[in-house]
């Protein structure tokens, strides 16, 4: 059951599975909030408490104008906090990732890990050197989804942006995994994306020399080699960061394969909490 919260004037949404053990916060990715519906109720989390993040605008409510990646983190925080989970197993999708990490990094009592699924590919988590070709790349699907949105077409600037990023194929895996009609609900609730959530994450200063919760880095085998760089980048970049790859899939992978997601996060979940009861 969907349950609704208001923080510092946005309206938030998130599923709680209730489960005995450690809190598992699953952040969605952009575009729609349905990306962690099939993982949350896989039987490889069972063991824990999945708690499932529906954020800022991406509710019937319109979001709060200017909201910034540290502001989506306090939501989260505050939600944590009211729900008295303590610190949580934090998994991330895509343009997810940015609201997690800086979760970790202003509330690091609140973290216990973080999993970061195909990080997106922004300045501030990829290498330099691969900048331009990124801004090739992205800049004309950006740059075409906003022409859309700016004519009132949300469904063409979801279209423009998702088939890029996620294959030509992610209406029939959109469909497949969610059911009639996710595409087109999607697409509905698609406008904050583009007006509010690109740009504020494009201006995200990324530090990770101050993250302390264990990192995990998950891509999919048939993404991009832009974001096998990025994926590499970033396990030398943050200390003590690993990385691992789910094959067969895309970036579409919390849908197309959320059974090898969840088995993944559970692991590195488990094993993480072990080494902590060790010390």
């Amino acid at each position: 059951m969907i349950e609704y919260c208001h923080v510092a004037g946005a309206e938030l949404a998130y599923t709680d599975s209730g489960g005995p053990g450690e809190p598992m916060l699953l952040m969605h990715a952009g575009g729609f909030a349905d990306w962690f519906v099939p993982m949350a109720a896989d039987p490889a989390l069972a063991g824990y408490r999945v708690i499932r993040l529906i954020r800022a605008g991406y509710t019937a409510a319109p979001a709060p104008a200017g909201l910034t990646v540290a502001d989506h983190a306090g939501h989260a925080a505050e939600l944590l906090c009211r729900l008295g989970t303590g610190p949580a197993h934090v998994v991330a999708h895509s343009s997810g990732a940015p609201f997690a990490l800086q979760l970790a990094l202003d509330h690091p009592e609140l973290v216990r890990t973080l999993c970061l699924s195909e990080p997106p590919l922004i300045d501030s988590l990829t290498d330099p050197a691969d900048h331009e070709a990124l801004h090739a790349f992205l800049g004309p699907a950006i740059g075409a989804a906003m022409g859309a949105v700016a004519r009132g077409d949300l469904p063409a600037a979801f279209d423009a942006f998702m088939s890029p990023v996620c294959g030509p194929d992610y209406r029939r895996a959109m469909t497949d995994a969610l059911g009639p009609g996710a595409v087109e609900e999607a697409e509905r609730r698609s406008g904050y994306f583009f007006t509010g959530e690109i740009p504020a994450v494009n201006v995200w200063p990324f530090d990770p020399a101050r993250l302390a919760a264990p990192v995990l880095l998950v891509q999919g085998g048939e993404s991009s080699p832009a974001v096998h760089r990025m994926t590499a980048y970033l396990a030398a970049l943050i200390p003590g960061a690993t990385a691992t790859t789910i094959y067969g899939v895309n970036h579409m992978l919390p849908l197309t394969a959320p059974a090898e997601l969840a088995r993944v996060a559970a692991v590195f979940a488990g094993r993480a909490a072990t080494l902590a009861a060790s010390k």
